[in-house]
């Protein structure tokens, strides 16, 4: 699974374009997506790269551009605290001029290559979109002292997120990855996760789940709390344990849904050798064993500057292994 825009300067050379193109015109960002596809050979295209501060800016959070070519960066919160909830409103994202372009391009790539690769949406979760509204840390205390008001904020990117899935449906696009890296006990505790986090996300994944597209949630936390995940219908979930923890993070899920195994993108896939990349293959295949519902991903996105050689490796090696497995 290629996730987001990860080795962006290969991607970006081949295709002739800069990220700020692509942020701005739903063609430009189309042709930068299926140019990755291109050149790995993943079995999927993402509609989506890993900013996350699209949908809060569509909801009033201000952003930059950084004199290099890469992501915008906040500048300055949609809202500073929840005496201002009424700034913030369900926004549907077809009208927004920034969120509209992923999501117009997503519309493009299931048109021209959906009967070839698989287009995946791309969106952050209620909990994360709420941070970049208005602060993690702010949200997180509100959660404590306001929690009706809390409430009332996801309730807004819930709604705005309903309508993105909607938009998915309308165009033929069947699943969406979810990013859900705020769900981990070290910044909330288990309660507020399980209402907040949690919560928001088995209402969104309904949502999704009426209009025909599966999820997969991702959550590239050191410390992920997977227990809440347990007790969820997710048709797929996207971890990276480490690799003493990883056959019993897999042997948890493997009989409950379909489980992405991601491979260290920090250091192995960025700094480390084709031989260490299908080495880590190798172990994660080991680890699952021959059961069906396996597949492997990058833990998280690719650094700008991973090295193709090392992107082809962990496919061709995902490819050797599976076709002498049980998994599908």
């Amino acid at each position: 699974m290629y996730q987001h825009l990860g080795a962006a300067r290969t991607v970006l050379n081949a295709a002739g374009l800069t990220m700020r193109e692509g942020f701005h015109d739903p063609e430009k960002f189309a042709k930068i997506c299926i140019m990755a596809q291109r050149i790995t050979g993943f079995d999927n295209v993402m509609a989506g790269w890993g900013d996350i501060l699209v949908e809060a800016r569509a909801h009033g959070t201000r952003w930059r551009w950084p004199e290099k070519d890469y992501y915008p960066r906040s500048d300055g919160y949609a809202i500073s605290s929840l005496a201002e909830l009424d700034k913030v409103q369900p926004v549907d994202p077809m009208k927004d001029e920034f969120w509209s372009v992923p999501l117009r391009a997503a519309g493009l790539l299931q048109e021209r290559h959906g009967n070839e690769v698989a287009v995946v949406g791309c969106i952050n979760g209620p909990m994360m979109m709420s941070g970049e509204i208005m602060g993690y840390e702010n949200l997180l205390m509100s959660t404590w002292s306001e929690p009706d008001l809390a409430s009332q904020l996801m309730d807004r990117m819930l709604e705005s997120s309903r309508m993105y899935g909607e938009h998915l449906s309308r165009m033929g696009i069947g699943h969406v990855f979810i990013e859900d890296g705020t769900c981990s006990p070290d910044v909330n505790s288990i309660e507020g996760l399980r209402k907040f986090d949690l919560g928001y996300l088995s209402k969104l994944m309904a949502s999704f789940r009426s209009n025909g597209i599966r999820s997969i949630v991702h959550n590239c936390a050191v410390n992920p709390y997977t227990d809440g995940y347990l007790e969820m219908t997710i048709e797929a979930l996207h971890l990276t344990p480490k690799a003493d923890d990883r056959k019993a993070a897999y042997d948890r899920f493997r009989s409950r849904t379909t489980v992405i195994g991601g491979i260290d993108q920090t250091f192995l896939l960025f700094k480390g050798t084709p031989a260490q990349v299908e080495a880590e293959v190798r172990g994660m295949m080991n680890d699952w064993g021959d059961a069906p519902g396996f597949m492997i991903a990058p833990g998280c996105e690719m650094p700008f500057k991973t090295p193709i050689e090392n992107i082809i490796a962990l496919r061709e090696a995902a490819a050797r292994c599976y076709s002498g497995s049980g998994n599908g």
